[in-house]
């Protein structure tokens, strides 16, 4: 019954790539999709995007994962919290 917008922006906060599924799915679900093929120093994104599997597909394009743990998570990593806040350009993309 509800529809979520999964959305990478580019460093000034245009689109690149959306991606559409229904509103029960997981953001985590389509992380690797929203990333394909893209070219990039750093991938910020919120804890919903926090899982091995991804930050290793992130590091092996050489990319820098920038996602804040989860609270549940058994070994926390480590985040730049500076560069964490450009994830607003995403959410500037929703406004």
């Amino acid at each position: 019954m509800t529809t979520k917008i999964h959305a990478c922006v580019d460093a000034l906060g245009n689109p690149i790539r959306l991606i559409l599924t229904a509103g029960q799915v997981a953001d985590i679900t389509q992380g690797a999709a929203l990333i394909e093929r893209i070219n990039a120093g750093a991938v910020i994104a919120d804890k919903g995007y926090d899982s091995d599997d991804l930050v290793q597909i992130i590091e092996e394009t050489g990319a820098q994962a920038i996602i804040p743990p989860r609270s549940n998570r058994k070994t926390p990593r480590t985040v730049d919290w500076h560069r964490y806040k450009a994830r607003n350009l995403v959410e500037r993309f929703f406004c």
